[in-house]
């Protein structure tokens, strides 16, 4: 009678335990992005060598006209100079315009810091030119044979504590004997140097 008695207890508690109610459950969700990105150990980027606009009379003779550009230091802070050699006759810079400037190249990210690491340029020597729109003049309705020699301003270039320094490019422009009005205009090489830099892993 006791056994019977305890299960029915049994019975009637398990009953009441399966009667209640499920605890109520909340699920909430959040969104997890990962970022990455890949970036050249060392960079190098240059502007154009500009070797400005000069003032050339309609000839025939006397020469070719040899306009080369220097600067005071292999630096981004170095000032340019143009000088003109050969047939100076009635040659000179044009005013309105910007001066000629030699090319300045920056690096940045080198992994050798506070250091001098070595440049080099290649694919500069004769380069010819093709029309522009250069200073917004216009294309010249026939080329003249201009021709450029690039060099580097000095040798290497001296990166600070974060990786970073610039070096100059600079050159010589031949302009022909032979310049007649249709000569006049725009002009871009069509061809562009190569400038190198090492930085060791």
């Amino acid at each position: 009678m006791k056994i019977t008695m305890k299960a029915a207890l049994l019975a009637a508690t398990l009953t009441v335990l399966s009667a209640m109610p499920a605890q109520a459950q909340q699920v909430v969700t959040a969104s997890v992005n990962a970022r990455a990105g890949l970036a050249p150990l060392t960079s190098v980027v240059c502007d154009d060598v500009n070797f400005g606009v000069w003032r050339v009379p309609v000839r025939a003779t006397g020469g070719t006209s040899i306009v080369t550009l220097t600067v005071s230091a292999n630096t981004a802070a170095g000032v340019t100079t143009a000088a003109v050699t050969g047939n100076t006759s009635n040659v000179a810079v044009a005013g309105g315009y910007i001066a000629p400037t030699a090319a300045t190249c920056v690096v940045s990210g080198a992994t050798n810091i506070s250091t001098t690491l070595p440049t080099a340029i290649s694919n500069n020597i004769g380069l010819s030119f093709g029309s522009s729109t250069h200073e917004s003049l216009r294309a010249p309705p026939t080329l003249a044979t201009l021709s450029a020699n690039l060099s580097l301003a000095g040798t290497g270039v001296v990166v600070d504590s974060l990786g970073a320094g610039a070096f100059r490019v600079v050159g010589v422009l031949t302009i022909p004997q032979a310049i007649n009005a249709v000569n006049y205009g725009g002009y871009r090489t069509s061809n562009a140097a190569t400038v190198s830099v090492t930085d060791a892993l």
